[in-house]
């Protein structure tokens, strides 16, 4: 039996070490990611940076998303003469940006590009204590803030995301509606409206008019700026791209995205993510979904690759609503954006877990507390089964003398099938005279792993624990303990644990299990503190249990079975 509990042991942390290293690497998202289809279905000739339809004379887009053509340069907007629709010349050298503060969030817009420029959310902080900014930080001169248009025109796109619009404000209830008006060079005329009320999503419309091209309305690239212990791990990762069409979720990593990638032409949402924010356009008049990757420069690092993700227009206009905030459970069921919370294969345990955290968080006012005391009602429901696993170990440890006489009358077992069949026979006989399951003891471990994993899932995606601290050091029960004092502790009562609980008389055997502690200590260093706090408070638990059951522990005589007084 110790053989197979140790072969559970073993699997286990195998179990753990992949997901924690392996599988963050090659999927980010925690989830598939299947290649989305490719719909090619423009015969004229397409830009390769953008993927619209191009027209002669246009390169590829710069690494600001705009298209610079081959020619004919643009004429500088404030040297145009005055045509209906825009502010004077003499007024088009300063950009104005209109401010709307919501309880729950501050967004800026612009009218040079008549662009998003700045979302701030009012109850999450950054480490520096200022409101989250979802709004990636550019350069002084980018034109490629949320809202800008990628057309197939080079000169139309830079026109349209630098110059200044006319812009009028209005209140409809309690929305703020601000409707942008642009008439370019050549004719063509822009609007944008944004209507924004008290929640997160908002409504927005783009259209073209007069000379229309084929563009494509666009956020990103990336999603907010992420800093000191927030940089990407495997524990984080930032600045993945997401669509949903039919009710299924697709995930588009940002390290193996393609330069142009389209998508469903029937997308619920389009998007970029991170374990704890989205911001998502949910389209209600637009074709297909689009998704491109380049490369920024970073200060002091290599250039990063990002994305963007867009809806072309369908008869010149789209529209629908615009979602940036957080990735609440409640909040995004609000929005149909439910499924962005993920939580892996384990997500019914994860959000369990989660709704009981947050109803005794609700008593505790701490989420360590919290997590403390649900560790111990955990502990409280799988206890009939550690039970039994332990009275399995101590009548297998009982019986381990007659196991060894049986295996020395068959030393050729290894080598004899016959053999091996015959010694298999006797110690089942054995295990039924014993009344012992030799599978017992390796169930409460496996059960324990679908917990493990959903409070692991759980602590890495659930923005309510980001940021939430405990006691003293522990500031955020989301990043890891940056004193490791936890890990030490827990490597600790492993050991405690590891010598008051029964096993074989092998001395390999017993070594091996003494070296579990370490591995585990060292593969828990850089998880989540809370995770690391939930293993420690089950391990003191458990040498409580054992304390316990040792002493008051008193074999039957004849089949090893234990008193009243030890249940």
């Amino acid at each position: 039996m110790e053989k197979r509990l140790f072969i559970a042991v073993l699997i286990s942390v195998s179990f753990l070490w992949i997901w924690g290293k392996l599988i963050p690497r090659f999927f980010p998202s925690l989830v598939p990611k299947p290649t989305p289809r490719v719909t090619a279905k423009t015969p004229a000739r397409t830009s390769e940076s953008t993927g619209l339809q191009a027209t002669p004379g246009v390169l590829a887009a710069t690494a600001t998303g705009v298209a610079v053509p081959a020619s004919d340069p643009v004429t500088p907007v404030g040297a145009e003469a005055t045509i209906p629709g825009r502010l004077p010349p003499t007024m088009e050298t300063r950009a104005v940006t209109t401010l709307v503060t919501r309880p729950s969030f501050v967004a800026r817009f612009s009218n040079r590009g008549a662009q998003l420029v700045s979302f701030q959310l009012r109850n999450y902080l950054d480490e520096r204590g200022a409101p989250v900014e979802l709004v990636k930080m550019r350069p002084d001169n980018s034109s490629d803030f949320p809202f800008a248009l990628e057309t197939t025109d080079g000169r139309l796109s830079r026109e349209v995301n630098t110059a200044l619009y006319q812009i009028t404000e209005q209140n409809d209830g309690p929305a703020r509606v601000l409707r942008y008006r642009l008439v370019t060079s050549s004719g063509t005329v822009v609007e944008k409206v944004f209507r924004i009320g008290d929640e997160l999503q908002f409504d927005f419309s783009v259209s073209m008019a007069g000379r229309v091209v084929p563009y494509r309305v666009t956020i990103g690239p990336g999603i907010r700026n992420v800093a000191g212990n927030e940089k990407d791990t495997q524990f984080l990762t930032t600045g993945n791209g997401l669509y949903q069409s039919g009710g299924s979720l697709e995930v588009i990593a940002r390290e193996k995205a393609a330069s142009i990638q389209k998508v469903d032409e029937e997308i619920e949402f389009i998007g970029i993510e991170d374990n704890y924010f989205l911001s998502a356009l949910t389209p209600q008049t637009g074709g297909e979904g689009v998704f491109r990757a380049v490369k920024l420069p970073q200060p002091g690092t290599e250039a990063r690759k990002e994305i963007y993700a867009s809806i072309n227009a369908e008869g010149g206009k789209v529209a629908g609503k615009a979602f940036f905030g957080p990735k609440q459970a409640e909040v995004l069921e609000r929005f149909g954006l439910e499924k962005t919370l993920k939580f892996g294969m384990f997500g019914l345990i994860s959000r369990f877990l989660l709704s009981a955290l947050l109803w005794i968080y609700e008593l505790t006012r701490n989420y360590g507390f919290a997590i403390i005391i649900l560790t111990i009602v955990i502990k409280m429901l799988l206890y009939p089964l550690q039970h039994k696993s332990i009275v399995s170990m101590k009548k297998m440890q009982k019986v381990q003398p007659k196991m060894n006489a049986i295996r020395d009358r068959y030393k050729k077992a290894k080598t004899d099938a016959d053999q091996r069949q015959k010694m298999n026979v006797e110690m089942m006989k054995l295990y039924q005279v014993e009344g012992i399951n030799p599978m017992s003891g390796c169930w409460p471990i496996l059960l324990q792993l679908p917990i493990l994993w959903g409070f692991y899932s759980l602590l890495s995606n659930a923005i309510e624990l980001r940021g939430a601290d405990f006691i003293g050091w522990i500031s955020d029960l989301s990043q890891k303990d940056p004193y490791y004092i936890t890990p030490i502790l827990m490597t600790a009562t492993m050991f405690i644990q590891q010598a008051m609980t029964p096993m074989s008389v092998d001395p390999v055997q017993k070594k091996v299990f003494m070296m579990m502690p370490l591995i585990f200590g060292f593969i828990f260093k850089d998880f989540p503190s809370g995770l690391v706090l939930y293993w420690l408070v089950q391990n003191i638990l458990t040498i409580i249990q054992q304390m316990i059951m040792n002493r008051f522990w008193k074999d039957h005589p004849a089949g090893g079975a234990v008193t009243g007084d030890a249940r």
